[in-house]
């Protein structure tokens, strides 16, 4: 082996070191550097996605009072009164609101009228079968009560022989 002295030994480590530092910066230049940034972007294609946003912002400023009431309607819904006329204008409602997405269905921001409508014919549904299933509990509770009556004559028709 070689035996180096000491100022041989610093002069090497030096070499290395500068070796070391330049070829790190050398990759990591290689890497993280592209000629053409990624946030550069022309003036027309800036305009076309402004207007697509304003396209955007006027839809859903034409949308909104239909889905404002379309919840008001659903919401005072009552199944008991027999007006076809209220569910018709509620389904009519939410075809409106499902022709917002037809106009850019290419659009993923368009999505979000097909799932509000598709959120309200839930819980038009759910409404709907919420009233039936309260009535049907009514109509339990009073088969209960009609059978715990008809019990209680029972026994009272037995106990009195």
């Amino acid at each position: 082996m070689i035996k180096l002295s000491i100022k041989e030994r610093r002069e090497q480590f030096l070499f290395f070191l500068a070796l070391f530092v330049f070829t790190v910066g050398l990759l990591s230049f290689g890497i993280f550097y592209s000629g053409k940034s990624q946030h550069e972007i022309s003036k027309e294609t800036l305009e076309v996605k402004i207007k697509e946003n304003e396209g955007f912002e006027d839809m859903v400023k034409e949308t909104m009072p239909i889905v404002d009431t379309t919840f008001k309607q659903i919401t005072r819904y009552n199944p008991n009164v027999q007006a076809v006329f209220l569910k018709n204008d509620i389904q009519l409602s939410l075809g409106s609101i499902k022709a917002a997405f037809d106009r850019k269905a290419s659009d993923s921001r368009y999505k979000i009228f097909v799932q509000t409508a598709q959120l309200y014919d839930r819980l038009f549904y759910d409404r709907q079968e919420q009233n039936r299933n309260i009535t049907d509990l009514e109509l339990h509770k009073r088969q209960l009560d009609d059978c715990i009556l008809n019990r209680r004559q029972l026994q009272q028709t037995i106990n009195a022989r």
